[in-house]
C-alpha cells in the first residue's frame, strides 16, 4: 500500500501564456513520472493572468491572421514533447503534431509555412487544456484554479511563499497566499524613452498629430491611421512587417504573382484605402528575408571552429570569455568557409571552374585551419588568395553586409530608393535559393554560432563586460538583421508595395523632429536633389515599429514597479570593462532554477523567475523552445522550467 500524501502546497503561478503552459506541463510530467514509492505533497494551483490562459496576451486567438509567428509550424514546442533528456507528460504535444490533428483549427498551415499567431494561439489554449485536465486527474493535485486577474503587488511572508494582491478587470482587489509563486511575465508594458516622450508630448492634445509608442502589434488600433495619411515608421523589424500586412492586406488591398522570380514576384493593386509609409532605421535598411530551407538551421551548417572542444579549451586557459576576443575569430572562419564552400559547389565557374574552385577552398582551409589569428588577419590573407584565383572580387564582409551603407553618401532620396530596393531584390534571390546561396549559408553558420553564444551566455561562460561591448554593442544587431527576418514572401510585399509608391525609406540614422506642422524625418546620408540640405519626409503619425523594452526598471507593470519600490526585486547587474555594475536588462536571480533575489541580495526560497524577465542571465528570452531540441542548447526555456517545477514540488 502507498504512503499517504503529505502536507499541502499552494503554488501560484503569474502569467499563463507560453511560460506558464510550459512549468504546469513540467509539473504534470514529473508528478506522472514519481516512483510510486514517493510522498508527493498536495498540490493547489492558482494560474493568474487577465488574458486566456494559454495564448495570454500575445498570442491571443482573437487577433488578425495576418499577424504571423516568426518561425515555421516544424520550429516551436510548448512542452517536452519529443525532447532528449525530458520526460514528457501524457498531454505533451508540439505544434507540429498539434497543427497535423487539427487542419481546421491550425488553417491548414504546412509543416514549412509561419503559422498565424492567433494560429499559434489555438495549440496554446488546447495544450494548457489538456495539462490542465491532467492534473486535475492526478491524486495529488486538490484543485486548479484560474484567476482571471492581473497581480499588481508581491510581499514576502515572515513564514516563507507570498502574498500576491490581484486586480480584476471591474477594479476588485483581493488577496492570495501561496506557499510558491512563479513569475512567468512575457512582454511587459514599459515606460517611454526620453526621446519617445518628447515625440508623445508633441502629439498630445494635438487632433492633427498622432504617436504610437512601442507596442504589440495586436494592441494597436490601426484603423485609426487614416487612408492617405503620411505615416513615419521607426523601426524595419519584424514589428514593421506585421504593420504592413495590416495597413494594406488589413485595408483590403491585394498582392498578385507577377511571374517574375525573387525580388519582383509580387505586386500590389491597393485598395485606396491605405496610408503612405515612410520607413527608417539606424542602418537604413529592413531585416533581410530568412534563406528557404527546410530546418531551423540549413542542414549543411556545421561549427568546425566554433566547436564546444574549442571554446572549452578557451575557457580552461581565460575563465570567462570575450566574445570579440576568443569567440568572434572562430565563428567568422565558420562564416567563411561556409560562404566559399557553397559558392565552390554552386557556382565553381567564378573561381576558374570545378578544378581550380576546388583547389581554392583547399588553400583556404588551410588557412582557417591555422589558429590565433583575429578575423582581420584572417580575411586579409584570404583576400590575397581569392585575388589569384577570382582577381577584382572582393572577399566576403560579413560585418559589412549587417550595415551596407554606414558609410555611403546619396544625392537625393530617389537615389536612395533605388539601393535600398536593389539590395533587397537581391536579397530576396539569395533567400530562394537556400543552401545554393553562399551569402545565405554565410547568413545560416552566424545564426548556428548565435544559437551557441546565447547556451554560453545562460552557462555564465561570456564575460558581462563582453556581453555589453559586443554581444549588445554590435553581435546582436548585426545577427538580427541578418538572419531573424520574416519569410521571404513577406519582404516580397514590401517591395511590391514600394513600386506601387505607398512605401519609402528614409534613411540611416534618422533625425527624427517634432515641428508645428508634423513630424518630420531625414538622413544625414541622404540629399535632398533641389537643395543642398537633406530629403526630409512628413507625416502626421510617428509609429514606433517595436516591442516594449525588456528591461524590468523600465516596467510600467504594476507588479514590476511595485516589487523594484519595494526591494522585493532589483534588477540584476553586470560588470563593465571599468569594473563599474550596470544595471542589466532583466531580474536578480540566482542559478537556475532562478529563484528571485531581493534588492539586499538574498534569495527568495519560493518565488522563481521564468522567461523574458531572465535576460540578465539569458540572452533571447522571447523565442520558443525547438521541438526536439536539446533542453541544454535551442530548448533551454524546457529545461529552465523542469528546473522550476522540482524545486516547486521538492520544496
Amino acid at each position: 500500500m502507498s504512503e499517504p500524501l503529505v502536507a499541502e502546497r499552494r503554488l501560484a503561478v503569474v502569467g499563463a501564456g507560453p511560460r506558464g503552459v510550459m512549468l504546469l506541463e513540467r509539473i504534470l510530467a514529473r508528478l506522472e513520472g514519481a516512483a510510486p514509492d514517493a510522498h508527493p505533497r498536495r498540490l493547489r494551483i492558482d494560474v493568474v493572468d487577465p488574458y486566456p490562459p494559454g495564448p495570454g496576451r500575445v498570442w491571443r486567438t482573437d487577433q488578425s491572421e495576418l499577424y504571423l509567428m516568426n518561425t515555421p509550424a516544424f520550429f516551436p514546442t510548448a512542452c517536452a514533447a519529443d525532447n532528449p533528456g525530458l520526460r514528457p507528460s501524457t498531454a505533451a504535444q508540439t505544434f507540429d503534431q498539434w497543427r497535423r490533428v487539427h487542419p481546421e483549427a491550425s488553417l491548414g498551415v504546412r509543416r514549412h509555412q509561419y503559422p498565424a499567431r492567433a494560429v499559434y494561439g489555438r495549440y496554446l489554449r488546447h495544450l494548457y487544456k489538456d495539462v490542465v485536465a491532467g492534473l486535475r486527474a492526478r491524486p495529488e493535485v486538490v484543485e486548479v484554479v484560474e484567476h482571471r486577474a492581473e497581480a499588481t503587488a508581491l510581499h514576502p511572508r515572515p513564514d516563507g511563499g507570498a502574498r500576491l494582491e490581484l486586480r480584476d478587470a471591474d477594479g476588485a482587489v483581493s488577496a492570495l497566499d501561496a506557499d510558491a509563486v512563479v513569475l512567468c511575465l512575457g512582454h511587459q508594458p514599459a515606460e517611454l524613452s526620453p526621446g519617445q516622450n518628447r515625440m508623445a508630448a508633441a502629439a498630445r492634445g494635438r487632433d492633427e498629430l498622432h504617436y504610437q509608442g512601442p507596442q504589440i502589434p495586436s494592441d494597436v488600433d490601426w484603423e485609426t491611421v487614416e487612408a492617405g495619411a503620411d505615416v513615419l515608421v521607426r523601426g524595419m523589424g519584424l514589428n514593421a512587417f506585421d504593420l504592413l500586412a495590416q495597413l494594406t492586406q488589413g485595408r483590403g488591398g491585394v498582392y498578385r504573382r507577377t511571374g517574375d522570380g525573387p525580388g519582383r514576384a509580387l505586386r500590389y493593386e491597393p485598395s485606396g484605402d491605405e496610408p503612405r509609409l515612410h520607413l527608417m532605421s539606424r542602418r537604413g535598411i529592413p531585416y533581410l528575408p530568412k534563406a528557404e530551407v527546410d530546418a531551423f538551421v540549413p542542414r549543411g551548417v556545421t561549427l568546425s571552429y566554433l566547436s564546444d572542444a574549442a571554446v572549452d579549451a578557451l575557457a580552461a586557459r581565460h575563465g570567462a570569455l570575450d566574445l570579440a576576443e576568443h569567440l568572434w575569430p572562430l565563428l567568422h572562419r565558420d562564416v567563411v568557409r561556409h560562404y566559399y564552400a557553397t559558392l565552390v559547389r554552386a557556382q565553381p565557374e567564378i573561381l576558374g571552374g570545378p578544378v581550380e574552385a576546388r583547389r581554392f577552398l583547399g588553400e583556404l582551409v588551410g588557412q582557417l585551419e591555422e589558429a590565433g589569428r583575429g578575423a582581420p588577419v584572417t580575411s586579409a590573407h584570404a583576400e590575397e588568395l581569392l585575388q589569384r584565383y577570382a582577381p577584382g572580387r572582393r572577399f566576403l564582409d560579413i560585418l559589412a553586409y549587417g550595415s551596407p551603407f554606414e558609410d555611403a553618401v546619396f544625392a537625393s532620396h530617389e537615389d536612395y530608393q533605388r539601393a535600398v530596393a536593389d539590395l533587397m531584390e537581391q536579397a530576396c534571390v539569395e533567400a530562394a535559393l537556400g543552401e545554393e546561396s553562399p551569402f545565405m549559408m554565410a547568413v545560416g553558420a552566424l545564426h548556428a554560432g548565435r544559437l551557441r553564444i546565447k547556451a554560453w551566455i545562460a552557462e555564465g561562460r561570456i564575460a558581462e563586460a563582453s556581453r555589453i561591448r559586443d554581444v549588445q554593442g554590435w553581435f546582436e544587431p548585426l545577427v538580427e538583421g541578418l538572419a531573424s527576418g520574416p519569410p521571404l514572401w513577406r519582404v516580397e510585399q514590401m517591395l511590391a508595395v514600394h513600386r506601387a509608391g505607398l512605401l519609402t525609406w528614409a534613411g540611416p540614422a534618422p533625425v527624427v523632429e517634432a515641428e508645428d506642422h508634423g513630424f518630420t524625418a531625414h538622413s544625414p546620408q541622404v540629399g535632398a536633389q533641389d537643395s543642398l540640405g537633406p530629403a526630409v519626409v512628413e507625416g502626421a503619425w510617428l509609429v514606433e515599429a517595436m516591442m516594449p523594452p525588456n528591461r524590468v526598471q523600465a516596467a510600467a507593470s504594476p507588479l514590476v514597479r511595485q516589487m523594484l519600490a519595494d526591494g522585493v526585486a532589483a534588477a540584476g547587474t553586470w560588470e563593465d570593462e571599468e569594473g563599474v555594475r550596470v544595471p542589466a536588462t532583466g531580474f536578480d536571480v540566482t542559478a537556475r532554477p532562478y529563484r528571485l533575489r531581493a534588492a539586499d541580495g538574498t534569495a527568495h526560497a519560493d518565488v522563481f523567475v521564468l522567461g523574458l524577465q531572465l535576460s540578465g542571465v539569458q540572452w533571447g528570452t522571447a523565442i520558443a523552445a525547438e521541438a526536439g531540441a536539446d533542453p541544454a542548447g535551442r530548448a533551454l526555456f524546457l529545461a529552465d522550467a523542469d528546473a522550476a517545477a522540482a524545486a516547486v514540488l521538492a520544496g
